[in-house]
């Protein structure tokens, strides 16, 4: 049977060489997203994986499927980050092997740890992702003005933290 592809250029249906090179394309950088947000690569690569099937469930729906991929990925850690308790939160998060990391990254990410989960996901998405702040707040959905503030009080905990 002969596939055609529709107006947007990609095949009908999630099977074929569009998702793969979506995956190709995205999955280290989600990875490295998620594991900023939620500080456990285990947990960032589970969300990234839910984050691809639900990709390839919705397929033919999406417009712009790197963009609903980084929202599906940026809600998954929101979902790990409610979920927590603020016991959890705060405690510092174990790396897998801190003497091949420098010490001020380890500072940091334990300084993101003492960010509220708004604010945390607010300065991986501008600073790390280089996201605009219209595009965090329709993907947060909050005003571009919330995410501003997010971001200038995230700012001031972590110059604080990292004196």
């Amino acid at each position: 049977m002969e596939q055609h592809s529709g107006p947007d250029g990609r095949d009908g249906g999630a099977n074929g060489a569009d998702l793969e090179s979506l995956f190709v394309a995205e999955r280290v950088s989600m990875v490295r997203l998620a594991t900023l947000m939620v500080g456990s690569r285990a947990m960032a690569e589970e969300v990234v994986q839910d984050a691809f099937a639900s990709v390839s469930e919705r397929w033919d729906g999406i417009d712009r499927p790197g963009a609903y991929l980084r929202t599906a990925v940026v809600n998954g850690c929101a979902q790990i980050l409610r979920r927590r308790s603020a016991e959890d939160r705060h405690r510092p998060v174990a790396l897998e092997n801190p003497s091949e990391i420098p010490e001020r990254l380890i500072e940091l990410r334990s300084a993101l740890d003492r960010l509220s989960d708004r604010q945390r996901i607010v300065v991986v998405l501008r600073y790390f992702v280089d996201m605009p702040d219209d595009e965090i707040a329709q993907t947060l959905d909050v005003r571009p003005s919330t995410v501003r503030s997010l971001a200038h009080r995230a700012l001031a905990v972590l110059r604080r933290e990292l004196r």
